[in-house]
């Protein structure tokens, strides 16, 4: 392998780390999955962040609030920068889903 791919691998690996270190419990996370043409985008709230192994455990609040785990997600910030949504847009999708965050935070979930 040469240095400068290495270097490149390294690279995205430590933007990864940051990016998941950023991540709170009962933050909401993304999943995005094709639908046809477009895209639709499955909130769910996160109950756990493993940053050594580069996954979240999170409750899927677009179903039936069951526990999985995303290796791909996005996150608000990324929602609100490359997917055009706007604040006030996910600031809903935070009170629509206000018990079930506090739950989590609390441990109750």
């Amino acid at each position: 392998m040469k240095k400068s791919e290495f270097k490149r691998i390294e690279r995205k690996y430590y933007q990864e780390r940051k990016r998941l270190e950023g991540i709170c419990v009962g933050d909401l996370v993304w999943d995005i999955f094709p639908i046809g043409l477009q895209e639709d985008y499955r909130p769910a709230v996160v109950k756990k962040v493993n940053v050594d192994e580069c996954f979240v455990n999170v409750i899927d609040v677009s179903t039936d609030n069951s526990e999985r785990q995303y290796n791909s997600f996005v996150t608000r910030e990324e929602m609100t920068g490359s997917h055009c949504f706007t604040k006030n847009s996910l600031d809903k999708d935070y009170k629509r889903y206000a018990s079930i965050i506090k739950d989590v935070k609390e441990g109750r979930l």
